[in-house]
């Protein structure tokens, strides 16, 4: 039975991997493919500063039975933007880039607008543990991955004469769905259990024949 000793709850604590800090983490952009951006998201990936792991919750309605009796029923699950909070550099490759991003969903020319497939991609976010001295994926602790993804909205840099802080901005990406390392998929009545890869190849099926 446990107690309230503190060498038994950090003993426990240690059982699953032991206390985990914030600062050890890298974000993976992959743009669409069709992009065109004289900046690569390899270059400027290492620079995030801040991100957030994204938050999840059901959308809910009361379900009346017989005139009387409520009952509060999720219908759908819902998904807010992740924030990640970009370092600025001397040739502004971040802002650049996330610009191209935004011109290559509506071109600024023609006004018109790209088709969904083409201009989505994925960010990866990776946490890592203490103790790990390399900045490679595969070696994360915990990974998300979100799929879909776009830039919703950029923030403004203000700057002034008075301000000698470094320059950063923020990038609110929009997604379908998350999905994290080490988590099970839902059970289907076909293979048992749909995995990241079955619903991202799923997926491209609906994009590439929307009228199916």
């Amino acid at each position: 039975m446990a107690n309230f000793s503190i060498d038994e709850f950090m003993a426990r604590v240690d059982n699953l991997g032991g206390p985990v800090k914030r600062n050890k983490f890298s974000v993976e952009v992959t743009p669409p493919t069709s992009m065109r951006s004289s900046v690569t998201a390899d270059t400027i990936n290492f620079l995030a500063k801040t991100v957030s792991f994204p938050a999840k919750s059901l959308a809910t309605t009361d379900y009346r039975y017989g005139g009387k009796y409520s009952l509060l029923v999720p219908y759908e699950t819902t998904y807010e933007p992740v924030a990640i909070t970009m370092m600025n550099t001397g040739n502004h490759a971040p802002r650049i880039f996330w610009n191209d991003w935004f011109n290559h969903i509506q071109n600024m020319t023609t006004y018109n607008m790209e088709y969904y497939e083409k201009y989505i991609g994925t960010v990866t976010i990776s946490h890592y543990l203490d103790n790990e001295e390399f900045i490679d994926p595969s070696r994360a602790a915990y990974k998300v991955t979100l799929h879909e993804a776009w830039p919703k909205g950029m923030s403004a840099i203000e700057v002034g004469w008075e301000n000698a802080e470094l320059q950063d901005f923020e990038i609110d990406m929009q997604y379908s769905w998350w999905t994290a390392s080490g988590e099970l998929g839902p059970v289907t009545a076909y293979t048992g259990t749909a995995t990241a890869t079955d619903r991202a190849n799923l997926r491209a099926a609906q994009l590439n024949n929307p009228n199916d």
